[in-house]
């Protein structure tokens, strides 16, 4: 779910109708680069514990190249119409990327990997992914660790023609581009000094409902993990001499095929809203 930075997707869809698929659809999987919810009740993962010390990202254990797996859609006009938008933003798409900055993949101790048995599974690796990205303690961490988890997380994109090098950076993108839960370097650093925490709580999760028309249209990934799912929860702020500050948020996942572990990872986070 993405939309090229500063275009609205409602703008997008009135010039993307298609005979055979809404034109809602093709918008929010195909016709950009970066990210701007019905839901049901899943267990929220254990929190992971507070690290009592600012910690060093170190990259990820080597390990043997790990390739996604990959199918061939039977061709339709549905494809036919998602390649053809495709063609016309890939050139857009590949200039906006080529300028974003991201850290190398690395987990560290105050961000750790995922749990195989998470991310064998959409749902649990939406949640799971979802603590970690929000569960924060500014002062004994820092921004450049947290990318660099979500790095060593991302899925390749696959809907166009992206190189490698680009299709793993639109996780990054998405996170440091337009509305997300990933503060500025300066936010961040004035939280730290606040000696502020988030914690998220009452998660929740369900397969986005324009991901499903797509599949009933009878559009098929390249990706066959390639699923959009909408996360909801509340988000507790706590700061020393304050009161603590409850808000609900919400946003849409992309997940595919993980590049760097078997199992889901992440396309990009869209649509990020608080209340």
């Amino acid at each position: 779910m993405w939309c090229l930075a500063g275009v609205r997707r409602t703008t997008l869809v009135a010039g993307l109708a298609v005979a055979l698929i809404d034109a809602a659809l093709v918008v929010v999987l195909v016709t950009s680069l970066l990210a701007h919810p019905a839901s049901r009740p899943a267990p929220t993962p254990a929190p992971r514990s507070t690290p009592t010390s600012t910690s060093t990202t170190s990259p990820a254990p080597a390990a043997p190249p790990y390739h996604p797996r990959r199918v061939t859609p039977p061709p339709s006009a549905v494809e036919r119409a998602l390649n053809q938008s495709m063609a016309a933003s890939d050139p857009a798409a590949r200039a906006l990327l080529a300028t974003v900055t991201c850290p190398a993949p690395a987990t560290s101790v105050a961000f750790r990997a995922v749990a195989a048995s998470d991310a064998s599974s959409s749902a649990l690796f939406a949640l799971a992914f979802t603590q970690e990205l929000l569960d924060l303690d500014f002062a004994t961490s820092t921004r450049a660790a947290l990318l660099a988890w979500a790095g060593d997380n991302a899925a390749p994109m696959t809907l166009g023609d992206l190189p490698g090098a680009l299709a793993t950076r639109v996780l990054c993108a998405s996170l440091t581009t337009g509305p997300s839960p990933v503060v500025s370097a300066a936010a961040w650093r004035a939280l730290a000094r606040a000696g502020a925490t988030w914690r998220a709580s009452a998660l929740a999760v369900s397969v986005n409902p324009t991901w499903i028309q797509a599949s009933d249209a009878g559009w098929t990934s390249v990706d066959p993990l390639m699923v959009i799912d909408d996360v909801s929860g509340l988000l507790t702020v706590t700061t020393p001499g304050r009161a603590p500050l409850v808000e609900s948020f919400a946003f849409a996942l992309t997940l595919g095929g993980a590049a760097r572990h078997p199992g889901y990872g992440v396309v990009a986070l869209d649509d990020w809203t608080v209340n």
